[in-house]
């Protein structure tokens, strides 16, 4: 009985190790990527994984290594937005999410400023937690794009929704100095970022649309009607892999909403029995119409690593705080190409079969 007994612990605990190393990973690609930005009690990852993916664009275009104020963006998104759900009568979707394009046209805009500069924390608070300013400016864009009396006051609204983001998050500054040189937002992304916000295609791969086309993905945080390169599943996982091998990052847009998903260890997998099916073109397009794929969540792709048993899955950096990896997912091949609603990419980063099938 004894033997029994001390057979069985063996086995158990035996197993438990062997669980514990398919978890272990040996990084395949590992992309230089700034250090974990937390966005905290805030709904902005898609700044975040925005800011996060332009650093490491930059480190590739041989700048130094910079961390962005990812809150920098987040006035002249919500004005837009603000402005868009009035003009529309609360036709348009507002809300704290976004998507990278927001990101993009704010760097274009209006430049980039380094989180050491302006990291939208008042004084009086600790950290980000943005529920509060949230709530209150819907409350102010129904108010006004809903009431249905009188004529709108865009003085009024614009100036009101200002000074409620500047009281919870600060306002930037319009000149600032750096490394004891001076800079204002434009200067400073032109000479210590250096990209071009028109060299970055967001990709999809949705049977409701042409593939090899430009379309407007039908999403509610797409409220500015933005578009997308539409390609078929084993192309978009042609650019992913392509992009990492040639030293690219790509931004992540995807649903991280399944409940067997361990955000605390920082892994990310279907269930057993779907990591063992193949992710198909029905497949995608059956999960994005029922819902069970929506997206919830922005993360940065910086590599590629393998388990023990020498399954894919990719590195993404999270800006939700650390974790058991460091603040980093690692998400299975299958969860990724199933999960993700679309990839953000230099243009560089498409091979050169894909490109010419666009039309």
């Amino acid at each position: 009985m004894r033997y029994i007994i001390t057979l069985f612990i063996f086995i158990l605990l035996g197993s438990e190790v062997f669980s514990q190393r398919v978890h272990e990973f040996i990084d395949l690609i590992k992309i230089p990527a700034t250090p974990l930005n937390d966005q905290q009690g805030s709904g902005t990852c898609w700044s975040f994984a925005s800011c996060s993916f332009i650093e490491s664009e930059a480190i590739r275009l041989g700048k130094d290594p910079i961390t962005l104020s990812p809150m920098y963006y987040v006035t002249p998104t919500y004005l837009a937005k603000a402005e868009k759900f009035i003009v529309t009568k609360g036709a348009s979707w507002f809300d704290a999410g976004d998507l990278t394009f927001s990101v993009l046209d704010g760097y274009k805009n209006f430049g980039a400023i380094p989180e050491e500069v302006y990291n939208g924390i008042v004084s009086e608070d600790w950290r980000h937690d943005q529920l509060e300013m949230d709530n209150l400016l819907r409350a102010m864009v129904e108010s006004v794009g809903m009431s249905g009396y009188g004529r709108i006051k865009p003085n009024s609204w614009r100036s009101s929704i200002e000074a409620v983001l500047a009281a919870y998050i600060g306002k930037a500054p319009a000149t600032f100095l750096y490394q004891n040189k001076l800079y204002s937002p434009q200067s400073f992304a032109k000479e210590q970022v250096g990209i071009n916000p028109d060299d970055y295609l967001e990709i999809t791969s949705y049977t409701h649309h042409a593939f090899y086309e430009m379309i407007v993905l039908d999403i509610p945080a797409n409220w500015n009607q933005n578009s997308y390169l539409n390609i078929p599943i084993e192309d978009f996982e042609k650019v992913l892999d392509h992009a990492l091998e040639n030293g690219f990052t790509l931004a992540w847009d995807g649903d991280a909403t399944e409940d067997h998903f361990d955000y605390e260890n920082g892994i990310c997998r279907l269930t057993e029995q779907e990591e063992k099916m193949e992710i198909t073109q029905d497949w995608r397009q059956k999960t994005f119409e029922d819902q069970s794929t929506t997206d919830d969540h922005n993360m940065h792709i910086i590599g590629k690593a393998k388990n023990m048993k020498n399954e894919i899955y990719y590195i993404l950096k999270n800006s939700e705080g650390n974790n058991g990896m460091g603040g980093f997912i690692y998400m299975s091949k299958n969860a990724l190409l199933l999960k993700t609603i679309s990839l953000l990419a230099h243009k560089d980063a498409i091979p050169s079969d894909i490109k010419n099938k666009i039309h």
